[in-house]
C-alpha cells in the first residue's frame, strides 16, 4: 500500500462514496433504472480504486484528485446516496 497522504485520502474518499451509493434504500420508492445504473457504474469506479489501493496498485495520484473526490463525496452524503438526487437540480 502507498503512504502518499493524496493516495491514502482518495482511497478512503473512494470507499466512502461506494460505500453510501452501496447502502441506500429508501423504503416505498419507486424503482429508476437509469438512477440503479448511474449508481452502479459509480460504485464500480470508485471501489475499483479501493480495491487497487487494497493490492498495492494503486501507487500514485494528482493532488487535485482527493480535491474532486472530496466534493463528489459531499454530494452523495448530502443526496443521502440517492444517484437519482444527484442529477436533480434540488439536492
Amino acid at each position: 500500500m502507498a503512504k502518499d497522504p493524496f493516495v491514502i485520502a482518495n482511497a478512503f474518499l473512494c470507499a466512502l462514496i461506494s460505500l453510501r451509493l452501496m447502502f441506500f434504500r429508501k423504503i416505498g420508492a419507486r424503482h429508476c433504472w437509469w438512477a440503479s445504473w448511474l449508481a452502479y457504474l459509480l460504485v464500480l469506479g470508485y471501489g475499483g480504486t479501493v480495491i487497487e489501493w487494497l493490492f498495492g496498485r494503486y501507487a500514485d495520484t494528482h493532488p487535485i484528485t482527493p480535491i474532486i473526490n472530496l466534493l463528489v463525496a459531499a454530494l452523495v452524503i448530502r443526496a443521502r446516496g440517492n444517484a437519482a438526487k444527484l442529477l436533480s437540480r434540488r439536492i
